[in-house]
């Protein structure tokens, strides 16, 4: 093969990645950094979108999705059980979002 014949398999074979990287739907779960509050006294976690339609008591704390894990809270069931679920989204989607030019999706 010529060195020319070489670069053009290349060249299209990248191609051929970076357009099925784009395309196709890759999972995308919520960072662990999301914004929860905590209802300590039903001991579950609540979505900021969610609270009020929540049934929460007066013993409220605001933080992570990481720490509501690690604490062992349960998600709220009605609301934040369904916001907080992974989504498969396109690469150019999830490249979009992690740059800053689309929204997140959990950015609340």
């Amino acid at each position: 093969m010529r060195f020319n014949q070489k670069w053009r398999i290349a060249a299209i074979t990248g191609g051929i990645l970076a357009v099925l990287f784009l395309l196709v739907p890759l999972p995308m779960a919520p960072p662990g950094g999301t914004r929860m509050v905590l209802d300590h006294t039903q001991q579950i976690y609540i979505a900021p979108p969610c609270f009020e339609q929540a049934n929460a008591t007066n013993y409220l704390t605001e933080t992570t999705w990481k720490e509501a894990r690690q604490r062992g809270y349960t998600a709220e069931p009605s609301c934040t059980a369904e916001r907080m679920k992974s989504a498969a989204v396109p690469g150019w989607q999830r490249l979009g979002s992690l740059v800053g030019y689309l929204p997140k999706a959990w950015a609340w």
